[in-house]
């Protein structure tokens, strides 16, 4: 599919390409100053009715028409969107960064749900789309000519939502933490099982769909799914381990460094032996928050949590400005009223079979499980917010560039034309659809504190080693806490709890067990060699002591 980016002209001198190539950086920079300024506008006027990712495309649309004006063909092929550049730069500091500030037990009170929809939900919208859009075919509306397997990766395609958008607004509305978090599951796997989708049906183009194909295919869905998972998991806990034993701590700048890379070397790995990046890299960083986090530095906490945030944020904000720029860029892609029509229906439709049939079979399979349970699993304003959170966005679109159909470019203009469509109108209502369905906003419920809580650095003697540092602060928090699990859960309900108190903390972290902090718990504290914030009356006591401890 490389062959099909675009790229700076063959004979095109050194000097030349260099040039053309600051022109484009330049363009893109000076969008992405524009697009935060306008957000930091957005949010101190407290305008909610239109995105940042809105402003974000339609200023990337502006700036390529411009550039389209001007006849600027090297820097208009540097500027439209490559898949490559996505997938490899832009989607994987928005996956860390994710599951690195992940409230971790929210999402797994909610794993089933989430599973459910990423896999069901996803499969039944592609087939939805395949099956309504292969029917405007069959009728021969509009002169299309689509063979069932096109629908049908067309459709897995369109399967994907994008979580970038409907989570940036779900995070500054602060909505209600349970209906977060199956949202921002549902988003971030979903894209996986539509990758995994897509893959399995592209390898089928040219040939008739069997019986056999789908079985295979299935194979290499679970398989790609559970082995990617696997990697995630293993190299979160790898990375744990290396820091436990080694004295990485002492080093605060080559240990982040180090977590930074173990990260996107396990996004790319995954990718290279056919598995889920997302998925693995997902895991991952929610593995290396868990216990990693808890063995690193302070410096190294909060160097992490800055970097891939800002990261993110730039990422983010980055997509959608390429997504406008493409669009007004793109030359020679075909474009059918109709298609985009009956696909605008076709999602629509896809997305409310895929929302609310399984959330009536998730609350009547919950009601039989627990009969005590008086609230329904997934409310009916959940299963709205569910449905209004289908947003297409530049996954959908990346996966488009990589198809080598004969209908490629009326599917990517297509589907170019929805993420737009639906990311302006979708995502510029979600707020009144929140008032009109009764969704709670402004929640601060604090739902898991060991994903929040720092280093209290001023707590640190004086003669202690970084590595017993981190010893002496995990012996306070390196496992969770009975008292920090939702409603008030009985301790013995929370297996894995246990397990992972009892035996993985342990193992893993630099902490000692839940049962020597409880042992310990009743001997009379030692005062502390340095006094606490609470001890200090400003901020700049504080600065002081921070300092001092940077220059021992």
């Amino acid at each position: 599919m490389s062959s099909q980016e675009p790229s700076i002209p063959v004979d095109t001198e050194p000097q030349d390409a260099e040039l053309y190539s600051s022109w484009a950086l330049l363009i893109l920079t000076t969008l992405l100053i524009i697009t935060l300024l306008s957000s930091y506008l957005l949010q101190i006027k407290k305008i909610k009715i239109i995105h940042e990712t809105v402003i974000s495309i339609f200023t990337g649309m502006l700036v390529g028409f411009i550039i389209r004006l001007t006849d600027s063909h090297p820097v208009q092929s540097l500027v439209t969107f490559k898949y490559t550049y996505f997938f490899n730069l832009l989607l994987p500091p928005i996956i860390l960064n994710s599951g690195y500030e992940l409230k971790r037990q929210k999402f797994f009170d909610h794993f089933g749900y989430i599973l459910t929809f990423a896999f069901f939900g996803t499969f039944v919208s592609s087939l939805v789309i395949a099956i309504l859009i292969y029917l405007v075919v069959l009728t021969g509306i509009g002169g299309l000519n689509m063979s069932w397997v096109e629908c049908w990766i067309f459709g897995s395609i369109l399967s994907s939502t994008d979580p970038v958008t409907i989570i940036s607004i779900f995070n500054q509305l602060k909505v209600e933490p349970s209906l977060y978090f199956i949202i921002f599951g549902e988003s971030m796997l979903n894209d996986s099982v539509a990758i995994v989708l897509f893959e399995s049906l592209h390898s089928m183009v040219g040939r008739e769909l069997h019986f056999s194909d789908l079985l295979e295919g299935s194979f290499y869905f679970v398989t790609s799914f559970f082995g990617s998972l696997t990697i995630g998991v293993s190299s979160g806990l790898g990375a744990a381990l290396l820091l436990k034993f080694t004295k990485l701590a002492e080093f605060p700048g080559t240990e982040a460094c180090i977590i930074t890379l173990i990260a996107y070397g396990t996004y790319f790995f995954s990718n290279a032996v056919h598995m889920s990046g997302i998925v693995s890299l997902l895991f991952c960083s929610i593995i290396l928050r868990h216990y990693a986090y808890d063995n690193m530095s302070p410096k190294s906490q909060r160097s992490t949590k800055y970097m891939f945030g800002i990261l993110a944020q730039l990422s983010e904000n980055f997509i959608f400005i390429y997504l406008g720029v493409t669009l007004a860029t793109k030359e020679g892609e075909t474009y059918s009223a109709v298609l985009i029509i009956c696909t605008l229906f076709a999602i629509l439709i896809s997305r409310s079979a895929s929302i609310f049939p399984i959330s009536s079979i998730i609350n009547f399979v919950v009601k039989r499980l627990k009969p005590y349970q008086m609230k329904p699993a997934i409310p009916f304003n959940y299963q709205i917010m569910l449905f209004w959170a289908g947003l297409r966005g530049a996954v959908s679109f990346a996966l488009a560039m990589e198809v080598t159909s004969p209908n490629a470019s009326l599917m990517r203009s297509t589907i170019l034309i929805i993420v737009v469509i639906t990311v302006a109108v979708l995502g510029g209502t979600t707020q009144f659809a929140m008032k009109r369905f009764g969704v709670k906003t402004g929640v601060t419920e604090d739902y898991d504190d060991d994903s929040d809580t720092e280093f209290d650095y001023t707590q640190f003697r004086n003669n202690e080693s970084p590595e017993e540092h981190g010893n002496s602060h995990l012996s306070e928090r390196g496992s969770f806490s009975s008292t920090n699990l939702e409603e008030g859960a009985d301790r013995d309900e929370n297996w894995f709890q246990n397990i992972d108190d009892t035996y993985l903390k342990p193992i893993f972290t630099k902490a000692r067990n839940s049962m020597a902090v409880e042992s310990t718990s009743n001997q009379a504290p030692t005062p502390p060699l340095l006094p606490s914030p609470s001890m200090f009356n400003n901020r700049a006591s504080l600065e002081i002591i921070s300092d001092e401890e940077d220059h021992i």
